[in-house]
């Protein structure tokens, strides 16, 4: 399926209230003494953003199907943060443009559209609204709260959603002479608060969670933990190279759940993960984690497949960003028929953090179109793509830190590798 198909479906689906309120905006404007071109643009950035506004809790619901059109689970959290900071700018933009349509003439009412001073309750609502979302957005974009306290903040956007909704039917912004406009919102409506409801309030007890017990903890360096679990009563199937959201039940540690890859699984159905400790919870895991503790398991997520490439195909890992390419290495050790022609950069700082150099040295043994190279940063440098024989002519898929991969973007540009030969994943919603 064509993973590109869905950010415009979404996009063109919250523009459609142009059109749609084209149809009816002179009529709109009949009951204000005010500018009507302020008053327009305060208008349709208010739809506009309503629409963007219903649509992320739709991208945030973790709908598998979904994934399909975006291409990955990453992807549509990607669409979700852009979608949700235009509809805040947009939201944003509203209450000030009517605000400023009163400047000369009547410059006291500027709090009336700035602040919860009004004397309708319908225009109070929207401002309240407002201000919740401005503050959660603050401690979202500027001050960073930690991400369990964060995620449980996120939730209450549901309500701040069914606060707008409120606003907009009892302001009845000419609805009742569009119908168009009436179903259309009417239809976001539903959809966002439908979707709000199912991921904050049902999703733990709908979604299906696959138990396992941790029967091994390895602590390969001073960061990196690796974790083998065995499925308590079924196990499950997964693309190599899919993830999956792992919350463990154990004393000294949180229960918040984190996205980390399936770098195997064995006939019997043993999975291992592998876990560098960066944030609050993965030092947390590193430091207490212990044989026996209980895992709960949701997924697979993701479409980051190697099977999917063409032949000639450039890997290229760092960190724990190698953890897929892991997840790769075992399947092809498994798959006698395949025909790809392989090249991994496995990028480190220093040979040491190469903890899972022996898993693609066994492949390179087995498999003659699979070529292992290992880039040092203190002896090497850093990976140029300068270095990889016929890089324009191949497939390229990374994963890795942002930096890593900023940094190699261009690059590959420069050296002809089109948009479309490169896939990644990207967790970094900074």
């Amino acid at each position: 399926m064509n993973n590109k198909v869905g950010p415009w479906l979404f996009w063109v689906a919250a523009f459609l209230v142009l059109p749609l309120w084209l149809i009816s905006f002179p009529e709109s404007t009949i009951r204000h003494n005010l500018n009507p071109f302020l008053v327009y643009v305060s208008q349709v950035t208010a739809l506009t953003g309503f629409a963007l506004f219903a649509i992320t809790f739709v991208l945030s619901a973790r709908l598998k199907w979904l994934e399909d059109y975006f291409g990955g689970l990453d992807k549509m959290y990607h669409q979700h943060h852009k979608m949700g900071k235009a509809a805040f700018m947009l939201l944003l933009i509203h209450p000030i443009m009517l605000a400023i349509s009163w400047v000369p003439e009547d410059a006291g009412r500027l709090l009336w559209y700035l602040f919860p001073v009004h004397g309708r309750f319908e225009i109070n609502i929207g401002s309240w609204a407002l201000w919740s979302l401005i503050l959660l957005m603050i401690f979202t974009l500027v001050i960073r709260m930690p991400y369990d306290k964060w995620k449980i903040s996120h939730k209450f956007m549901g309500i701040f959603f069914i606060l707008g909704v409120v606003h907009i039917y009892y302001l009845d912004l000419s609805l009742s002479a569009n119908t168009a406009l009436t179903i259309y919102l009417s239809v976001l409506s539903i959809a966002g608060i439908t979707a709000w409801v199912y991921k904050s309030v049902l999703f733990d007890f709908v979604i299906k969670k696959y138990h396992f017990r941790v029967v091994k903890v390895d602590r390969l360096s001073d960061e990196i933990i690796q974790i083998t679990l065995k499925p308590i009563e079924e196990a499950f199937d997964f693309t190599p190279g899919q993830f999956c959201f792992f919350s463990f039940r154990a004393a000294g540690i949180s229960r918040e759940s984190h996205p980390y890859t399936v770098c195997d699984m064995t006939k019997e159905g043993e999975i291992t993960i592998m876990v560098k400790a960066l944030g609050d919870y993965t030092k947390q895991l590193y430091r207490e984690l212990e044989h026996g503790a209980i895992a709960y398991l949701e997924g697979p997520y993701g479409r980051f497949d190697y099977r999917e490439g063409s032949r000639n195909q450039v890997w290229i890992g760092g960190g724990v960003g190698i953890a897929p390419f892991i997840s790769w290495a075992n399947d092809l050790k498994r798959r006698a028929d395949s025909n790809v022609n392989v090249d991994l950069y496995y990028c480190v700082n220093t040979e040491e953090e190469a903890t899972h150099l022996p898993v693609f040295k066994d492949l390179e043994m087995q498999m003659e179109s699979f070529r292992i190279n290992l880039i040092r940063a203190d002896v090497e440098g850093f990976l140029n793509p300068a270095e990889i024989p016929h890089v324009s002519e191949k497939e390229i898929f990374i994963c890795g830190p942002k930096e890593m991969r900023k940094a190699l973007l261009p690059k590959l540009a420069k050296h002809g590798v089109s948009k479309e030969s490169i896939h990644y994943e990207d967790f970094d919603f900074s």
